[in-house]
């Protein structure tokens, strides 16, 4: 049986007017309309999460998700926790020269099994932290737009984390060029991402010098981040990009680069990004069908950015690409061209793009089921199971979005994880997806286990909370402390249940498989 205190009394309410029932004990009543938004806009809905909106309020809940707040959204002890992570700290320059040296003493011993142990740990070492403070945020933050922006960015300025020094930079690239930036200006994003060592790695703009251009970068950045394949960009434009962006690279070492005396007012430098002037082609181009004045300097490339961030191609690629991310994977023109309209009269905002979306008229008329990513699911089924308990192991949920083809950091190439239904759902997923489901549920997932000794602690680093106080279950004849959220399950459930779970759930007695049952379930794969 799942306990039924205060907590869940109150959060049944407000769920009960999610099923269309006014309560007395919701100051706003929670629409099944209210219901769809807030699972688009949330790593899937808590009890806590319900509570809040209701008490205030469509609107006010709304204005409060389109503002960034950075780690404010965090409860103490988990930004402590984050705080204590080393890559809060690195310089990732000093850790790729670290990397670096530790290589050289592992090759001048001649051992090429300790050259790989030293490769693979450093490299493991940064991004399992990078994906511990994402988690951490993604599930526990409040401001959970947020969060879904930094993975929605992430994704669309893709980096591939095993590449040169990506691997030691990503966690810097996805908390200084990503996550300041998912609710401002396109343009500030845009430029972070080109000025940043891991995205001039990745696309090899590092390599684009005057008189032997790359042209990855040139045509990625038209494709994939700004005006999108079929806005009409010509091979010429690409050409004319890259050699706008040639000099834009980086330095690691821990000298400072030299400079040419003749052209030293025309150096950029800021972290490990740097702008060599004596690498850029500064000749005059035609760029997107115009003339554009070359320059020695990062003017240049700064005026290039700004002129493919108004595009009007720009616009509707970017509108478009959002609203299939949180209103439907085929969103309908008029939608697409409202959000267009608002991101060239706010010159990018995309806050104010974001609010045209969820306008609650535009948004209810045209909202359309969608089935969940691998990270949508598997952070859901944890806030669903665990509510505000906060896992002490990251690891597990590493390997099952691994497991499920979304390896975070992983993906090959730069267009980044599909959106839609067809990307995921298949035989292949529901399958693992069903296997997952048991282990996300399991008292022995090692989720509140340390992450060093694969112990289960006594107690929680947060305070546990009362109203889910964890219980024992008899697995092959022990005792093993379960951590489930007994009160925000009893809460949400009826949002998945379905004729066909229900009856399944009244014949199931331990309350593991019950949660495994309903995370496995098709209402529970759609949101």
């Amino acid at each position: 049986m799942w306990a039924s205190p205060l907590k869940t009394i109150l959060s049944t309410a407000s769920l009960l007017a999610a099923c269309g029932v006014f309560t007395a004990g919701a100051a706003t009543p929670i629409s099944a309309a209210d219901l769809r938004l807030i699972q688009r806009v949330t790593f899937g809905p808590t009890a806590e999460t319900l509570q809040t909106f209701s008490r205030e309020g469509r609107h006010k809940w709304l204005e409060s998700q389109l503002h960034y707040v950075g780690d404010q959204c965090l409860p103490a002890g988990i930004r402590n926790r984050i705080e204590k992570l080393d890559i809060e700290h690195d310089n990732p320059a000093a850790v790729w020269r670290a990397r670096q040296a530790a290589l050289k003493e592992a090759r001048e011993q001649g051992s090429q099994q300790a050259r790989m142990a030293v490769r693979r740990e450093y490299d493991r070492q940064s991004l399992a932290q990078a994906f511990e403070r994402r988690t951490l945020r993604a599930l526990y933050c409040s401001n959970q737009l947020q969060e879904k922006l930094v993975w929605f960015w992430y994704n669309h300025f893709n980096i591939y984390g095993h590449k040169g020094i990506t691997p030691i930079f990503v966690p810097d690239y996805e908390e200084q060029a990503i996550r300041p930036h998912v609710l401002g200006r396109f343009q500030d994003l845009l430029m972070a991402t080109l000025t940043h060592p891991a995205m001039l790695e990745y696309l090899d703009n590092a390599r684009n010098i005057k008189g032997k251009p790359n042209e990855n970068y040139g045509r990625e950045i038209m494709e994939l981040h700004t005006m999108g394949v079929d806005s009409g960009y010509t091979q010429h434009d690409v050409q004319e990009l890259a050699a706008i962006l040639s000099g834009a690279r980086f330095y690691v070492k821990d000298k400072p680069p030299r400079q040419a005396r003749r052209l030293s007012a025309y150096y950029v430098e800021h972290g490990a990004f740097i702008f060599d002037p004596t690498r850029h082609d500064a000749g005059d181009k035609i760029f997107l069908g115009k003339p554009f004045k070359g320059s020695p300097g990062f003017d240049e490339i700064e005026r290039a950015v700004a002129t493919l961030a108004r595009q009007p191609a720009t616009a509707r690629f970017i509108s478009r690409k959002l609203a299939t991310y949180f209103l439907s994977d085929d969103p309908p023109k008029a939608v697409v061209d409202q959000m267009a309209q608002t991101y060239m009269k706010t010159d990018g905002e995309i806050a104010s793009v974001l609010r045209t979306l969820f306008e609650s008229k535009l948004f209810d008329a045209n909202v359309k089921p969608k089935f969940k990513d691998p990270v949508q699911y598997i952070y859901s089924s944890i806030r669903l199971l665990y509510g505000d308990r906060v896992v002490l192991n990251t690891a597990p949920i590493q390997r099952w979005i691994k497991g499920l083809a979304e390896a975070p950091y992983g993906h090959l190439t730069p267009e980044g994880y599909g959106m839609t239904r067809g990307d995921w759902a298949n035989a292949d997923q529901l399958t693992k997806r069903l296997g997952y489901a048991g282990q996300l549920a399991s008292p022995r997932n090692k989720l509140f286990a340390s992450a060093h000794s694969g112990l289960a602690p006594r107690e929680n680093n947060i305070a546990l909370n009362p109203a889910s106080a964890a219980y024992g279950e008899s697995i092959s004849g022990k005792s093993t402390r379960s951590y489930l959220d007994n009160a925000n399950l009893q809460a949400l459930k009826p949002i998945y249940e379905s004729p066909n779970l229900s009856p399944l759930l009244n014949k199931t007695h331990r309350t593991a498989q019950k949660a495994a049952l309903i995370i496995s379930s098709p209402a529970f794969m759609e949101y």
